[in-house]
């Protein structure tokens, strides 16, 4: 997957990714790691980083999946359909989000979407400061169908 060409669609389709300066770090041998800078676009009105901007770094990583498995990424694409975040400790330093999702897991993903036409998954990703510190856990549902038809 060219990560660089991925990342500069993903910025291009949703401009908030671009203004929060998100990178894509990672996306083989099902690990998959994405950061935000802690900068004044990201942060609150107390100098630490946003809870929404957490919740999209944590978010984002259903659809860098996603777009490194489908075997049909034309005919399916992935939404969330809900996603529940877990803050463990102030975000103070720039954020990276990583989430597991293996090559078992996407040869079942492409084989139901073959059969049924659709594929739901829940994906956790574990966001980390630049000290190590877990900063919050997400829990994402994803549906993947034909929406464009």
């Amino acid at each position: 997957m060219d990560l660089v060409a991925f990342e500069a669609g993903a910025k291009k389709n949703c401009p908030i990714y671009e203004f929060l300066g998100l990178t894509v770090l990672e996306a083989e041998n099902g690990v998959f790691k994405a950061t935000i800078p802690n900068s004044k676009a990201a942060g609150n009105h107390i100098g630490i980083m946003h809870a929404g901007v957490l919740f999209s770094l944590g978010e984002f990583l259903g659809g860098l999946i996603t777009a490194r498995y489908l075997d049909n990424p034309r005919k399916f694409q992935p939404v969330v359909r809900d996603l529940k975040i877990d803050f463990k400790a102030p975000a103070m330093t720039d954020i990276t989000a990583t989430a597991y999702f293996g090559a078992d897991q996407a040869l079942e993903m492409n084989s139901k979407l073959e059969e049924t036409g659709r594929y739901d998954f829940q994906q956790k990703a574990v966001l980390t400061d630049t000290n190590g510190t877990v900063v919050a856990e997400t829990l994402g549902s994803y549906a993947l169908r034909n929406f464009m038809g």
